[in-house]
């Protein structure tokens, strides 16, 4: 066993815990899950708990209704009781300044904590599956297919572009899959796009890896969004420009960085001129160093003390 000083608890024997520290890393929600279950049994027995709000989930349910006219149902009652629910919080823990605003203005919670998103040591690592490269442009996206992230206008972007300068070797990649698969497909469909748009649907981040080593750039277009970690994973790996949205709030983080980093407005006519300037070649080839850098920042080695020094604040109080 690795860690020979951890016990690993379940739903049989939680029960035997004398003091805890209830930690749970996604957001909450109101469904009859083990994960809502854990939030009663902490309150009850008040113990110290702590949530991560990785995505507001009422502003999804608002771009996906306006995007796609539907409503997931199971969203409703926490979508009524979200100040509630983040309330109940002893600690909150968002992954931005975007979001720590948010939370204060939007639900009242004002002592939100910021701790930035991290990845694992294998994106930092040069292993990855050699890929062929296509005769042509290629371009990459890899996140959730929702109405947040902003994908349909990645899409028109590219379609725009092709349309404009007459050209068809060009290939957009999009891994993932969401609550707008069926709606992209259609949009690829209606812009006669299906030899050049590629629906991946889920694939492993060995497969992602091999991507973001082997296209010209890659691309989020997001909406509206927190700290995803595909920007950083494309920003530790990639062997080629990665331009980001604005809009998402690890913009905040690159801005105090030293790290000069390709940042856009998510329009369709920004994303046409990205492409555009990709297939000109006209970018700073020391971007891909500056993502490097930039992304070396948020290991989970850089990350892991701000949950440290958090916990020994609770247990103290235990």
């Amino acid at each position: 066993m690795k860690f020979e000083d951890v016990n690993i608890y379940s739903e049989k024997n939680i029960m035997d815990v004398p003091h805890s520290i209830v930690h749970i890393p996604v957001s909450p929600h109101i469904y009859p899950n083990s994960k809502f279950l854990l939030h009663v049994y902490s309150k009850l027995k008040k113990y110290p708990l702590i949530f991560n709000y990785h995505g507001d989930i009422r502003k999804e349910v608002e771009l996906n209704y306006h995007s796609n006219k539907s409503i997931n149902y199971s969203y409703i009652p926490t979508y009524f009781f979200l100040p509630s629910l983040l309330k109940s919080a002893d600690q909150l823990i968002v992954h931005s300044y975007l979001f720590k605003n948010l939370v204060a203005e939007n639900y009242g919670v004002k002592t939100a904590k910021v701790i930035p998103n991290a990845l694992d040591n294998y994106w930092y690592s040069p292993e990855h599956e050699l890929m062929l490269k296509k005769d042509g442009l290629e371009f990459f996206y890899h996140g959730r297919l929702s109405a947040e992230k902003g994908v349909d206008i990645l899409i028109k972007g590219f379609h725009r572009f092709m349309s404009k300068r007459k050209i068809s070797n060009a290939f957009l990649y999009i891994a993932g899959t969401g609550p707008l698969k069926k709606n992209l497909e259609k949009l690829i469909y209606d812009l006669k796009l299906q030899n050049n748009v590629i629906l991946l649907g889920n694939v492993g981040k060995y497969i992602i890896k091999s991507y973001l080593k082997t296209v010209d750039a890659a691309i989020f277009p997001s909406l509206w969004d927190n700290f995803p970690l595909s920007y950083i994973e494309a920003f530790a790996c990639a062997n080629c420009p990665v331009y980001f949205s604005k809009k998402a709030g690890i913009y905040d983080f690159t801005l105090m960085s030293s790290n000069k980093l390709y940042a856009f407005e998510p329009t369709i006519e920004n994303i046409c001129d990205i492409i555009a300037a990709v297939y000109g070649k006209d970018y700073d080839e020391g971007v891909i160093k500056q993502q490097k850098e930039f992304a070396l920042n948020y290991s989970w080695d850089r990350v892991i003390c701000d949950y440290v020094n958090m916990y020994i604040e609770f247990y103290e109080t235990c």
